[in-house]
């Protein structure tokens, strides 16, 4: 069902003055049907009154001296008056002297006669009157009178109210559309501009209007808010072109500045690098005795040498991959390999590591491994580097290195039984130069890259990492990747 507020404009205005016109001819018919039925019943008794008053002056000698014949001689008069149904003449004492009956309304009786009434009961006038002569009561006269008469005025009238009502409300609705016009166009094309400058983002099209009524007024005030929109829109439009200009120039700075953070860094790589492999290599030859017996104390101060240039070119060599990831410099390469070897032998390049703090290290690979199509080098990175976390961080138990298929991907588990990572250093541990607060010695700590570089590169080969961990029990680090085809 279609409700009021959901109409359009027209239809409102229309609907409004058509029940408003409604109302009116209701309200005036119905007055004058009220007025045409009193009226009516009016001249009804005014009639019977005076056909009492001459039937009751014919009527007095016949009472005054007994005379029943005369009396029913001049009711008889009344056969001429179709509508007359009853007429009684009662003597002083209310008693019947004599009376006129129509045929098939005989035998009504009036009652007792002791006051003059005019009364319409079951659709007849009764009027009973006093017949006086020298102002002294000689009898009564009763008249009943039959209103279907009145009923058929009654209805010539309804039909004429009715037709007057059709009439009149095919007029209201004439002038309702002629009238409703002016109002339901202007808002409609208000309401059709706003949905256009919706549709098509121009706010340069104005709304016509030419009255000066609260309408005018209205689509002034939605011409100049229009008008107020596109100048903010053209503001905007400027302030924008002009932070593009400065955005644009601070990119061009900011690839310069990378550009030479770059080469900075290629350069510096090449003067460390060179350097501190010289000084790891020449250690290594002492430490052999290659040049000669060393004591215990120059044993130890060269290991300290060697373990310190070995860690300063590690922070090297994670500084310049987490540059070029960041720089988009890095490169994927895709092969075919066989997943459960590189992780054979991931393990196995770290379980002397393991094995001299006490730990056990040991890998559980799934025997139905297919061949992996991604980044070999890679994804070793990343196994040694979250390994090697593993081992630093575990004093006391065993690493695990769990592999297999689930849903079309491939998951490598690195589980510790380690110090565990609170809730709060989970929300931050892959993190650029995040370190993991421990809370124990700088033997365990280091750079912050390992695990940023780690999931930066697994995002690269289209894979995710998630941690799992609780404080004291140990942690797991969980790659996932997709198992492709061979491009």
């Amino acid at each position: 069902m279609i409700k009021f507020q959901d109409l359009s404009i027209k239809l409102k205005l229309i609907s409004i003055q058509l029940f408003t016109t409604l109302f009116i001819l209701v309200f005036f018919v119905s007055i004058y049907l009220f007025s045409q039925y009193h009226q009516y019943e009016s001249r009804a008794f005014t009639r019977m009154s005076t056909l009492a008053e001459i039937l009751g002056s014919n009527s007095i000698s016949a009472l005054l001296f007994f005379d029943n014949d005369a009396a029913t001689d001049v009711l008889e008069s009344l056969e001429t008056q179709t509508d007359v149904l009853n007429a009684v003449v009662y003597d002083h004492n209310s008693d019947v002297f004599a009376r006129f009956d129509r045929k098939s309304y005989t035998g009504f009786s009036f009652g007792l006669m002791d006051i003059e009434k005019e009364t319409a009961v079951d659709g007849h006038f009764i009027l009973t009157k006093k017949i006086v002569f020298d102002d002294l009561k000689v009898g009564w006269i009763a008249l009943r009178l039959d209103s279907s008469n009145r009923r058929s005025e009654l209805l010539e009238a309804l039909w004429q109210s009715f037709l007057l009502f059709i009439a009149g409300i095919i007029l209201a609705g004439l002038l309702s559309v002629r009238a409703q016009k002016p109002i339901s166009d202007s808002i409609g094309r208000l309401a059709e501009t706003a949905k256009q400058i919706k549709d098509s983002g121009d706010y340069t099209i104005r709304v016509k209007s030419s009255s000066r009524d609260e309408i005018g007024l209205l689509v002034g005030s939605f011409n100049d808010m229009l008008e107020k929109i596109r100048n903010h829109e053209q503001h905007l439009e400027d302030l924008v072109a002009e932070r593009t200009v400065e955005l644009e120039a601070a990119k061009t700075k900011a690839e310069e500045s990378d550009h030479l953070k770059s080469a900075f860094l290629a350069s510096m790589s090449h003067e460390l690098r060179t350097p501190l492999n010289s000084i790891i290599g020449f250690t290594g030859i002492l430490l052999q005795g290659m040049a000669g017996p060393l004591s215990d104390e120059q044993t130890k101060q060269l290991s300290m040498v060697k373990g310190s240039a070995s860690h300063l070119l590690e922070l090297i060599n994670d500084i310049l991959d987490i540059s070029k990831i960041e720089s988009g410099r890095i490169q994927v390469y895709d092969e075919a390999f066989k997943v459960d070897l590189l992780l054979v032998m991931a393990v196995s390049s770290l379980r002397p590591f393991a094995e001299k703090k006490g730990l056990r290290l040991r890998h559980n690979i799934e025997s139905s491994l297919p061949k992996l199509y991604s980044d070999k080098r890679r994804l070793e990175q990343v196994l040694l580097n979250l390994i090697n976390n593993a081992i630093k961080f575990t004093d006391e138990g065993e690493i695990l290195v769990n592999s297999y298929l689930k849903e079309g991907f491939l998951y490598i588990d690195v589980i510790d039984t380690g110090i565990g990572i609170s809730e709060q250093d989970l929300e931050t541990i892959f993190e650029t130069f995040r370190q993991i607060d421990t809370g124990l010695d700088r033997v365990k700590e280091g750079s912050g890259l390992g695990l940023a570089i780690s999931k930066k590169l697994v995002e690269l080969l289209s894979g995710t990492i998630t941690v799992v961990s609780e404080p004291g029990a140990g942690s797991t680090f969980s790659v996932a990747l997709p198992v492709t085809q061979e491009k």
